[in-house]
């Protein structure tokens, strides 16, 4: 199948959070066994658009056991490492915020996001959403601003292990998962990412 558009942008979309863009030029991913499906998930979507992929293989992954893929080698995505990498992974690129879909974010949220309760005599009261980018303030701002000016969401930073992430509450969690909800869903291991109470 050709190369497509939206293949090209899929791998950023992947790179973004769980993904590994190689020097050689192509993109591994890795997930727990428990979330096999999600990376079968992404295969289909890859090759539907283009992109040649292994089928996922078992590896150890120091005693906790996952399952990995990669693409074949191509000089785009060698490109793509040049601008997501200096001296280590930083998203905070608007350049790249600016290719995001609602396919890129629900990529992005299924890697590295999440949502937690708060409960109060028992009962949920309110959502956290978390997108884990564990970068420096100013980095988040960059990402931050996106969100405002793109897709109107609001988001916050709350520092973690020396670094911050991004949050937003209940309000603005709803207007986040009614985007990407469509593609969660699709995914078994991740529709607990959008199960929303209150």
């Amino acid at each position: 199948m050709k190369l497509t558009n939206e293949g090209r942008r899929l791998v950023i979309f992947m790179a973004l959070g769980d993904g590994y863009v190689n020097r050689k030029g192509f993109l591994s991913i890795r997930h727990s066994e428990s979330q096999k499906d999600y990376l079968e998930w992404k295969m289909k979507i890859l090759r539907k658009n283009g992109i040649m992929t292994t089928e996922p293989y078992y590896v150890s992954n120091n005693g906790y056991g996952a399952y990995e893929m990669r693409t074949k080698s191509y000089k785009f995505i060698r490109l793509y490492r040049r601008i997501l990498y200096g001296k280590s992974k930083n998203i905070a690129n608007r350049k790249i915020l600016n290719k995001l879909t609602p396919l890129g974010l629900a990529i992005w949220y299924m890697d590295d996001g999440g949502l937690a309760q708060k409960k109060r005599n028992g009962k949920v009261h309110a959502n956290d959403l978390i997108l884990n980018t564990m970068l420096s303030k100013e980095d988040n701002q960059i990402i931050i601003d996106y969100f405002k000016e793109v897709w109107n969401i609001q988001f916050t930073q709350v520092k973690n292990r020396g670094k911050y992430r991004l949050r937003c509450g209940t309000r603005e969690a709803r207007k986040f998962i009614e985007i990407v909800k469509p593609y969660v869903e699709q995914v078994e291991s991740m529709s607990h990412k959008i199960n929303i109470k209150e």
